[in-house]
């Protein structure tokens, strides 16, 4: 017998022949395999103890976590990504991951590289990652570990992404911006330059999920300070600049669309926190579907539909926006901030003002400290 050779197909190919732009299919997903993390880290969203044995107990098993594996690759997902918390704090990470692997799902890892050990590294080797994705809070020992709170925290990052870089490993690094590295940004574009890696960076914090709790004030830096860094990185302005010019000068007017909900959550993509709760995305929380008594396709024909059915209602500024499709806000975002989807988020339209206005200046149409827009919206809801 003769083995029929595999066609190459370019993702957006594959993607249209799927017909993935007009059909709902959950082509990527995300799995939150737990809130739980080894580091402190002043900012996180997410951050329970590593040894917290209420949240372990209250995690979706592994048994489920296969079963769910089987389901969202039946129901047509190809890409996965598992995140956290830290994903390698669960001693089952191996088993999941494998499984998923074997199942033909094109997966990705977030992790702070801390717990990277010789069996970690075997695993990605044996049965690589499409990416593993690690988030460097600061160039130094000490502006790492004073935003981590976790002594020798830094070293063992480094010691982890050296240790995938010289196994083969597809490594890119980010960075959250903060007050505290905002200095640093540079520094870290540059180590990851020398170690030949992509590196990316955002500066939009966003409050805790898992406990209520605000973020630290202290840590956000203003609307100014963060559009300069942005723009300061020739890549992500030349990305800025491409969208920017594609949405605002391509004399054509932007189809608005009568939905809260533009985005592929709940069309082409999904979430699955660490209770089994199905989500619309990581951001959008309020509206789950539980997954611990249930089917994955249920969920995906019964509760997201409807919630990514909602119209706009309020009125809202942002709805006729010009430059709504630049903004680093949205419905997950909104609602995170004022519990209403539709809700402005003033820091987010600053930014994306002073962005806008950095590349195109007057031609953007818009004021650069979104005066044109703030002033006209009311208080947020919530």
């Amino acid at each position: 017998m003769f083995a029929m050779p595999v066609r190459e197909v370019h993702v957006s190919d594959f993607l249209d022949e799927l017909g993935i732009r007009t059909r709902r299919i959950p082509f990527g997903g995300t799995i939150e395999t737990t809130f739980r993390c080894n580091l402190r880290c002043v900012h996180c969203y997410v951050n329970q103890p590593a040894d917290a044995g209420v949240e372990r107990d209250r995690e979706l098993p592994l048994d489920r976590h296969l079963r769910l594996i089987d389901e969202i690759t039946n129901a047509g997902c190809v890409s996965l990504l598992l995140t956290g918390g830290e994903v390698l704090v669960r001693p089952d990470f191996a088993e999941l991951y494998e499984y998923a692997v074997r199942r033909g799902l094109r997966l990705s890892v977030f992790t702070n590289a801390t717990l990277v050990s010789d069996r970690v590294l075997d695993l990605f080797q044996r049965l690589p990652p499409i990416g593993v994705e690690v988030t460097l809070y600061g160039a130094t020992r000490e502006t790492y570990e004073r935003i981590t709170r976790v002594a020798g925290s830094f070293d063992r990052c480094i010691a982890g992404i050296e240790g995938m870089l010289a196994r083969g490993i597809n490594v890119k690094l980010k960075t959250m911006v903060m007050t505290w590295n905002e200095r640093e940004i540079e520094a870290m574009r540059s180590f990851a330059h020398r170690l030949g890696v992509a590196f990316r960076h955002d500066g939009l914090l966003n409050p805790r999920v898992d406990c209520g709790a605000n973020r630290n004030p202290e840590l956000q830096l203003p609307a100014d300070r963060l559009a300069a860094v942005d723009l300061s990185d020739p890549a992500t302005e030349k990305r800025f600049r491409r969208s920017a010019e594609t949405v605002l000068c391509s004399g054509s007017d932007r189809q608005r669309s009568q939905f809260v909900y533009s985005c592929g959550g709940g069309h082409s993509s999904f979430t699955v926190d660490p209770y089994g709760n199905l989500l619309l995305c990581l951001l959008s929380r309020r509206s789950r579907f539980d997954l611990r008594d249930d089917t994955f396709m249920r969920g995906w024909e019964e509760l997201l539909p409807r919630v990514r059915s909602r119209k706009w209602q309020s009125g809202s500024i942002c709805e006729n926006c010009s430059l709504l499709p630049l903004c680093g806000s949205c419905p997950g975002v909104a609602e995170m901030e004022h519990g209403d989807p539709e809700s402005q988020v003033a820091l987010c339209c600053e930014v994306t003002h002073r962005r806008t206005f950095g590349i195109l200046g007057d031609a953007c149409g818009h004021a650069p400290d979104a005066s044109c827009c703030l002033k006209s919206a009311g208080p947020p809801a919530g």
